[in-house]
């Protein structure tokens, strides 16, 4: 429960009792020279800090008095905080003394210093009888006096006094100190995108190139999410066809990366985005998309059972449009145990155990045998948020064969597993992961609710971690080491299910940790997929989705995303099989294409790569290249080579082109060269191939030689 707050009787200043002091002519002055950002703005709160301090309120702290040294501001008050039960027990907040319309274009402005290492506070503008928020971040604090800027656009009208703009500092136990807080309303003068950002927040924990944990994430990588696919090209008598043309293709991961999305937008919805279908399928511009989603809201109860956005046969329809393109799907939720996240009618009837039970039961018996939605989707989230959420439990406690009311909890997941036994069921939260570095007891409480399903015999086989991430978001090592701590406890498949961040963090640092989080995950045993929670701006809850602005332009963190999914962590080798046949690609599991061709005949073989294995493709190389007699002689100088060696070749003799492959023993593609014949000779660096044997193949016309070439450092 937020504090009661008595403010200064004097809170209402009228304009014109009081002249704009230096602090706040010069403030504008650097807003102006800094942002380009116009004079017009008007004051929320009083325009000298002698009236701001004033108008201020303060609870839970000792409050000291001081002029600050070397400062813009001339004014200061140093806090002394006892850690709280909650962050809000020890608070330091203004109120509006100007009306503010709904639509203004908002800049809180305050200069934050932590006297104490690692300091930590809650910086907010929120409705003072809703506590509704209109700006919100969890800072941590330097120990030198810093400005921060929060942007916001008011959602509502406020009247005077009915905003509180300020810190909450009971986190820890410290010492925080406070000057400078002014609100300028620039009502309709800028767009939102125009008003600076600056929360000190451009670095995260585990950002640094040589952070520990990169290198032993990419080994977990090497090791866990790749295998080799051998390919055996065959000839029609059963012997090895060395020289076959080798290209090996990947269609799709095996992890699952995706995003959560609305049913109406795609397979000809009600609210069909053309766009918005395409991207789905083709981030890239190459064809590379989503391989799974989630719906948004359209599975949820009260949704379901109202027809938010399409009805049951729609949703249905576009399941079936999903499952055509191979792309797999998560059900989200199918209890999310509060009052507000239910349909109307339970709240009224919580003193009716078995309306409530009732209810839960045919809910669930009708979603899940619904034809193409319930079975269809591979993983169910059974329970989301119960850690918070404990509306249910309360109505059921103390009734009969319900001690804690908590008893519901199994009951739900058996009865999932009964109606849909081949999907995999979640138990999904947002306590762990986003909250990580700011952890306030609520992950235990998840683990302890965990332990219970458990104990009762629930088969809860996978763990939701929602990844809503914060202005200052949560470490990397913290992030891997809860990954770690519910892996080693539970044994338990895992998924990050719900990612965003913060557009109060810069584009930047929102690029690097798209790069990280995806990076840590990926590496992890227990994860098996990585969602966001939208992928487009025009269709997200917080405007700031991970991939793309509202037209559609591609932010930095889509292209780091798609960076690292799609081209750092995707295979598409070209290959020739050596001597015995085979030619070897250590590639990411999942979906391929295995194209094969010898002399002109070529064939297309489609492979899942879940483990080491072996493909045996026939090849008929009797008609078109061939090798004999008659194929075009060649040297290589030297044969034992270290950076570099030299082809050479009768430029005289032969007529056409030439092409030279040189490949290592497992048949990876190191050269594919064309050139006119009547050069003689190239030149290869090999300065940064691996020690090994390598194979040097020249063709012309249709015929060709090979040669062998050692490389040795």
């Amino acid at each position: 429960m937020q504090k009661l707050l008595v403010f200064a009787a004097f809170a209402l200043f009228l304009p014109g009792l009081s002249a704009q002091d230096t602090y706040h002519n010069e403030l504008k002055n650097q807003l102006f020279t800094a942002y380009a950002l116009p004079a017009g703005a008007s004051w929320s709160l009083p325009d000298t800090e002698t009236a701001t301090f004033a108008n201020a309120a303060t609870y839970g702290a000792a409050v000291t008095n001081f002029l600050p040294v070397g400062q813009p501001f001339l004014q200061a008050r140093r806090f002394a905080v006892q850690q709280g039960s909650n962050p809000w027990d020890a608070g330091h907040l203004y109120r509006n003394t100007a009306t503010i319309a709904a639509g203004d274009k908002c800049l809180l402005v305050i200069w934050l210093r932590g006297e104490t290492p690692d300091a930590r506070l809650t910086l907010l503008a929120e409705n003072t009888t809703t506590y509704a928020k209109e700006a919100f971040a969890v800072l941590r604090l330097t120990q030198a006096w810093a400005q921060y800027l929060i942007p916001f656009t008011a959602a509502a009208a406020y009247a005077p006094n009915t905003l509180q703009i300020g810190v909450q500092m009971a986190w820890q136990t410290q010492t925080v100190e406070v000057g400078g807080a002014a609100v300028l309303n620039y009502h309709n003068l800028v767009n939102y995108d125009q008003l600076p950002v600056r929360l000190h927040n451009d670095y995260y924990p585990g950002q640094e190139p040589n952070a520990p944990w990169r290198a032993e994430a990419a080994a977990s990588i090497e090791q866990i999410r790749k295998a080799n696919l051998t390919i055996l090209a065959l000839d029609a008598s059963g012997q090895p066809a060395p020289d076959a043309h080798i290209h090996v293709e990947m269609l799709q991961h095996a992890f699952k990366f995706g995003t959560a999305v609305i049913s109406n937008r795609f397979g000809g919805g009600n609210a069909q985005n053309n766009t918005y279908a395409e991207k789905l399928l083709n981030l890239d511009g190459q064809g590379h998309g989503f391989n799974e989603v989630v719906f948004e809201n359209d599975l949820k109860w009260p949704a379901w059972e109202q027809h938010w956005y399409s009805t049951w046969t729609e949703i249905a329809t576009a399941v079936q449009w999903l499952q055509a393109r191979d792309i797999s799907i998560r059900g989200h939720n199918l209890a999310w145990p509060g009052w507000s996240y239910s349909p109307p009618d339970l709240e009224p009837n919580q003193g009716n155990p078995n309306y409530l039970k009732t209810r839960i039961r045919n809910h669930l018996q009708h979603i899940l045998t619904y034809p193409g939605v319930g079975s269809a989707c591979a993983d169910w989230d059974v329970l989301n948020e119960i850690t918070q959420n404990n509306d249910y439990a309360n109505a059921l406690a103390g009734t009969p064969g319900y001690v804690t009311g908590r008893e519901i909890y199994p009951e739900i997941f058996r009865q999932a597993d009964s109606l849909v036994p081949g999907s995999v069921l979640y138990l999904n939260d947002y306590v762990a992961i986003e909250r990580g570095d700011n952890d306030d007891g609520a992950m235990a409480i998840w683990k302890t609710r965990l332990d219970e399903l458990l104990a009762a015999g629930a088969p809860v086989e996978g763990i939701g971690f929602q990844g809503h991430f914060g202005a200052f978001p949560t470490g990397i090592p913290t992030v891997n080491a809860i990954y770690d701590d519910f892996w080693n406890t539970y044994g338990l498949e895992a998924k990050v299910t719900e990612y965003d961040i913060d557009r109060l963090v810069p584009p930047a640092t929102q690029a690097d940790y798209m790069r990280d989080i995806l990076t840590v995950t990926f590496a992890h045993p227990s994860q098996k997929g990585f969602l966001m929670w939208g992928f487009w701006d025009g269709a997200h809850w917080l405007s700031n989705a991970p991939i793309f602005n509202t037209d559609w332009s591609i932010k930095p963190s889509g292209t780091a995303f798609i960076d690292q999914v799609f081209n750092q962590w995707w295979t598409d080798e070209t290959l020739f099989t050596g001597p015995d046949g085979t030619a070897t690609v250590r590639g990411f599991r999942g979906q391929y294409r295995v194209t094969v061709s010898c002399g002109d005949t070529g064939q297309e073989f489609f492979v899942t790569l879940d483990g080491d294995k072996t493909l045996t493709v026939p090849v008929d190389c009797s008609v078109g290249t061939q090798e004999s007699d008659a194929t075009p002689a060649f040297s290589v100088l030297p044969n034992l080579a270290r950076d570099q060696v030299r082809v050479h070749w009768d430029g005289h003799q032969l007529q056409g082109s030439v092409t030279l492959h040189v490949t290592d023993a497992g048949g990876r593609l190191f050269v594919d060269l064309k050139m006119h014949a009547s050069a003689g000779e190239c030149g290869v660096n090999t300065a940064d191939w691996p020690t090994g044997v390598y194979f040097l193949t020249l063709e012309n016309e249709g015929k060709r030689r090979t040669e062998r070439l050692m490389i040795a450092h």
